[in-house]
């Protein structure tokens, strides 16, 4: 199955399913669409028909008016794939947090001096963080 066919058979899906009429001539269903999106009905035609998929600027739009969030569009309609989603993106050490070695490491430190000073600035760094939130908190109290 191409992209354009897979795409058609997730819009008529999505159209459906957000009640959407593309199954009788004159339903409505894809001069909603169009107008929602911002293009002709001919248009969202050859997109239900797997002769065209939609340009970029489109996606947004479609999915807000099918009500689904546009990665979930993207994914289910084969435009890209789920693990590309994470591909290259930085992990937010907020939730997966490393120990001060584990840091040394990513950054490659392995010179015991270096990876001495490192280690010995965050934990420098992280007295001067705790002592601030303390005296926030106790200024926050006292008024």
């Amino acid at each position: 199955m191409t992209l354009s066919e897979t795409y058609a058979a997730w819009l008529r899906d999505a159209m459906r399913a957000a009640g959407l009429d593309i199954d009788r001539q004159r339903g409505g269903g894809r001069q909603a669409l169009a107008q929602a999106v911002g293009v002709s009905a001919s248009t969202v035609g050859r997109w239900l028909t797997g002769d065209a998929v939609p340009s970029p600027e489109h996606f947004e739009p479609i999915a807000d008016a099918v009500g689904v969030p546009v990665v979930t569009m993207l994914v289910d309609s084969g435009i890209i794939s789920a693990a590309s989603l994470t591909l290259g993106q930085p992990t937010d050490v907020r939730f997966h947090p490393i120990t001060p070695a584990q840091a040394a490491d990513e950054l490659g430190l392995t010179d015991p001096t270096e990876r001495a000073l490192f280690m010995r600035e965050l934990a420098q760094q992280n007295r001067r963080h705790l002592h601030a939130a303390t005296e926030g908190d106790g200024d926050a109290v006292a008024q």
